[in-house]
């Protein structure tokens, strides 16, 4: 069994007992025959849903629109769409551009789970007010009618190994989904903020102070024990 299987084996036991505890959302998609060592399931591929934040000349990326996002718009995917969800992350890039900085969905799914993941999305009235305030500048969705992202390793960084790059997604499915969680627990606590974006920006804020205090023992200590605490080459 290759290693990209094997990965995948051990999400979908993971994902069974966890993926339908978080809360709903929706789009993104590719197409090629899948091959390799890499291939986790015929007919499925890396698809992405970009959303192009509000950034004027000049201002920091406004991060808790992001967050906003993965809340209020990505969450509801996993009580809706999870059985089509083999493998997520999320990502962040700050580099401006004409649309302004952006926050990234990203799943392994067949191209039919990513048409109806990408359908739900777009109807979310959440996003459809941030895009007509201008919050959101620009939405992107993949091609369906091509799975272009076949393997596991296709959305890693290619500089990685290739070990690397077919096992790193579970690491970065577990970050996300441990922030994911994080963000919903801490917007409960602020519900009584009727301001959507004021919650967020609150949110945020905490959000910041947990991984500021308590990041360093509880990711990357923990982490670091995982491989056997040994040095780690650290470049900037």
């Amino acid at each position: 069994m290759n290693t990209g299987r094997l990965l995948l084996m051990t999400l979908l036991l993971l994902g069974a007992a966890g993926c339908a505890a978080l809360r709903p959302s929706t789009e993104v998609a590719s197409d090629a025959a899948p091959s390799g060592p890499g291939d986790v399931a015929d007919g499925s591929g890396w698809w992405y849903a970009r959303f192009f934040i509000e950034r004027p000349a000049g201002e920091p990326p406004r991060w808790y629109i992001g967050t906003l996002i993965g809340g209020e718009i990505i969450a509801p995917v996993f009580d809706r769409h999870y059985q089509d969800i083999l493998i997520w992350r999320v990502h962040r890039r700050a580099a401006n551009d004409d649309y302004g900085h952006v926050f990234s969905f990203i799943f392994y799914s067949t191209a039919a789970g990513a048409k109806r993941i990408y359908a739900d999305l777009d109807k979310n009235p959440v996003l459809q007010r941030l895009r007509q305030e201008g919050r959101v500048t620009k939405v992107g969705f993949d091609d369906t009618s091509r799975i272009s992202r076949p393997r596991i390793e296709d959305t890693s960084d290619r500089h990685w190994s290739l070990s690397v790059q077919q096992t790193w997604p579970a690491l970065a499915m577990g970050a996300s989904r441990m922030w994911l969680d994080l963000v919903g627990e801490v917007a409960d606590k602020h519900a009584d903020e009727q301001d959507l974006e004021q919650r967020y920006i609150e949110v945020q804020q905490d959000v910041n102070d947990i991984w500021a205090k308590q990041g360093q023992h509880a990711v990357l200590h923990h982490i670091s024990g995982i491989f056997a605490y040994q040095p780690l080459l650290i470049t900037y």
